[in-house]
């Protein structure tokens, strides 16, 4: 019964954000959570955004929607933070669901935004349903670095589903053991053009070199842009009946990379339809 009552909210969830601009229940709150060591689970039920605690302040990952904000904050103070902590928001990748919340959660928190570089016009461009402009404190590109109290995340950049997707690594701890965290962006190619695409002329070619670069990380602890990707619903539970000496299901190197090859086939197949299609048409 409980997969049936999903299958809806993953189909949902891989709608294209131009069909469907927000979709319902998308906002649900969902029970933040401790990851593991300094990194907490604090979005909602469709939309992930991460809290990491640090001495001198805290850093968020995703402000999603406008109207996400406010669940955000209610999950940081459910795990005992306060908002107004966040020294740090990490933009999400260019999309509306992942970045529209920024300009509120610099009102409430004064935070620095640090946007990636590819994605940063896009964010310059936008606007929010509520007018504000989204806000750009820092650029960061391929490689850079950005530190708080004693945690440093290093971005990645993994062009596609945006041309500036950014994935973010972090080294995480538990139980005296040390895990290389992954926080994806996204490999999602739902509703996306790869032939004839005038706006985005080499996003096949990104694609696959980011299906490549992404096997390359030595990833243990990971998490995505969205819970569908990653088995958040499962991991969750499990992590709730876990017991005393059992695997922290975050632990999932094996998950990962079936996560990308089954991302890269669906890609393929997609391409090679629309490739036959435009030959069709010729």
């Amino acid at each position: 019964m409980i997969r049936n009552l999903l299958l809806p909210l993953v189909a949902l969830a891989l709608l294209p954000l131009a069909a469907l601009a927000q979709p319902k229940g998308w906002n649900d709150p969902f029970p933040p959570h401790k990851i593991m060591d300094n990194l907490y689970y604090v979005g909602t039920s469709q939309l992930s955004s991460f809290l990491i605690v640090t001495p001198q302040g805290n850093i968020l990952i995703s402000s999603d929607y406008e109207t996400s904000v406010p669940v955000i904050q209610a999950a940081v103070k459910q795990q005992g933070f306060n908002f107004s902590d966040i020294k740090i928001l990490i933009s999400g990748h260019g999309h509306p669901d992942h970045v529209e919340g920024d300009g509120l959660v610099k009102e409430l928190t004064g935070a620095q935004v640090v946007v990636g570089r590819l994605d940063a016009p896009y964010n310059k461009a936008f606007k929010t349903p509520s007018g504000r402009p989204l806000p750009i404190d820092r650029m960061v590109d391929d490689g850079d670095t950005v530190s708080l109290g004693g945690t440093t995340l290093t971005a990645h950049l993994l062009p596609g589903h945006t041309k500036g997707c950014l994935a973010w690594s972090l080294p995480l701890k538990e139980n005296g053991r040390s895990y290389y965290g992954f926080l994806e962006c996204s490999l999602n190619i739902q509703g996306m053009q790869f032939v004839g695409n005038q706006d985005y002329p080499n996003i096949v070619e990104d694609f696959r070199a980011t299906h490549k670069k992404a096997r390359t990380f030595p990833v243990e602890v990971w998490a995505s842009s969205h819970g569908v990707f990653y088995g958040l619903d499962e991991k969750y539970a499990k992590l709730k009946a876990r017991k005393d000496g059992e695997p922290n299901p975050f632990i999932d190197p094996q998950g990962y990379q079936a996560h990308v090859s089954e991302y890269e086939k669906k890609f393929d197949d997609v391409l090679a339809k629309q490739l036959a299609d435009a030959k069709a048409k010729q």
